[in-house]
This record gives structure tokens, C-alpha cells and sequence, in this order.
């Protein structure tokens, strides 16, 4: 789907696989940053506008996001799609209780950030956007993590996918750094809440031995002809 920023009148190529279907959406215009609203619902269904003339074409701007991530911000209010750069890297936080101590940790480290309202929210979101780190409380929803629709659908992944995600537990149950106790539970890092005045430090050490660990791996992987 092409949309045009009525601001700046950049083009925009959005790969219809990363609209919402049928509904209603806005994108922030990574040019001027101006939000566009678009109604799928107005679109022409039979016919398409004529091509710009040559001389149009040769001055038209065109942003292709075919290698940009686009996410659904909001599902249940107003539906904003974000445009991110591709080496941007996303984070999805879901902890209410600690919501503020994860932001400036995980900013410090240079994520995007993004928040959840529910489980159920967590896992239409995840359907938009590849992200990068996800956080989860052991009682994120008001639910217990192993009975959460989103870890659920998270440690059901295909590992081609899941790897790609640094993956950190935080609660009262758990032992900061336990390396052990993170696997039994599908996780890269878990983490005690009354540690979270460290989260930084926890935060880069984790992540810094997770890229060690992965870079021998794939080099492994290659030198024996499996990559």
C-alpha cells in the first residue's frame, strides 16, 4: 500500500502484509514526523489512480519501508503504526510494577520501547513487530507467567525466531543471573525484583554474554557447513 504524507508529500511503500486488515491506522511520516491518518476502507477496490506524469516521478521522494519494522501501536483505541529505521532495536516492556526502572535501563542500552496493556495485547503486537528484547513480570496481567497466553506464544516459537529475542523474567521467585533457572524456564535472564536498582549493569552483562554466546555458535555452525 502507498501512502502520502499530505505534509511533505513523501511516499510511503508499506507492505500489505504489515497493515492491520480492514481497520482503520495512522502513521507517523518518518520525514516530517507528522501522523497521517488512513482508512483502508476508502481505498479504491476495482480501480487504481493513473501514474504520476514522468517529470512527477522523476521529483517524487519514495520512502520504501519494505526493510523498516512496522507496529501496531494500539489495538483497542487508536491503531498508530510506527515506522522504525531496520537497525533500530525494539523492546517490548511488560511489567507495570517496575515499568519506569525498565524505560531508563533499557534507553540507557539505546532501545525503542514499547508497552502492552495486557497479555492478550502483548500477542497482537508481537504479530506487527520483531522484537528484539521483551521483559515480563512473573505476574504480568494478573496472571502467572506459566499460565500467560503470551509466554505461551513466545516459548511455542520456532527457534529460528525465538533466538532473535533476548528474553528477560523478572519477580520475587527468581535469582538474579541464575543461569540455570533461566533455562529451566525458556528465558536468557532472570531476574529478583529487589535487584532491579542494578538493572543496567544485569541488563549489559546478560545481553554482552548472550551476543558471545550466539557469535561462537554461528561460527561453529559455519565451520561445520550448517550455516
Amino acid at each position: 500500500m502507498q501512502v502520502t504524507c499530505n505534509a511533505c508529500q513523501r511516499s510511503m511503500n508499506i507492505p500489505d502484509e504489515k497493515l492491520p486488515k480492514d481497520q482503520a491506522f495512522s502513521i507517523t511520516c518518518p520525514g516530517c514526523k507528522t501522523k497521517i491518518k488512513v482508512d483502508q476502507h476508502l481505498k479504491p477496490k476495482e480501480t487504481e489512480s493513473p501514474p504520476p506524469p514522468p517529470a512527477a516521478q522523476e521529483k517524487e521522494e519514495t520512502v520504501d519501508t519494505t526493510n523498516m519494522v512496522v507496529s501496531q501501536e494500539d489495538f483497542e483505541d487508536d491503531d498508530d503504526l510506527i515506522i522504525y529505521d531496520e537497525n533500530d532495536q525494539l523492546a517490548l516492556v511488560l511489567d507495570d510494577i517496575n515499568k519506569d526502572v525498565w524505560t531508563k535501563a533499557l534507553e540507557e542500552n539505546e532501545f525503542k520501547i514499547q508497552y502492552a496493556k495486557s497479555p492478550e495485547h502483548a500477542v497482537h503486537k508481537m504479530k506487527f513487530t520483531q522484537y528484539h528484547f521483551i521483559a515480563l513480570h512473573e505476574n504480568f496481567g494478573n496472571i502467572k507467567f506459566k499460565e500467560n497466553p503470551f509466554y505461551q506464544t513466545l516459548i511455542e516459537m520456532p527457534m529460528e525466531t525465538r533466538r532473535k529475542i533476548f528474553f528477560a523474567l523478572v519477580g520475587a521467585n527468581f535469582k538474579s543471573l541464575n543461569n540455570m533457572q533461566a533455562f529451566q524456564e525458556s528465558a536468557n535472564v532472570v531476574i529478583n525484583q529487589r535487584d532491579l536498582g542494578k538493572l543496567s549493569d544485569i541488563l549489559k552483562k546478560s545481553i554482552s554474554e548472550n551476543e558471545i554466546f550466539y557469535k561462537v555458535y554461528k561460527e561453529t555452525l559455519l565451520a561445520m557447513g550448517k550455516a
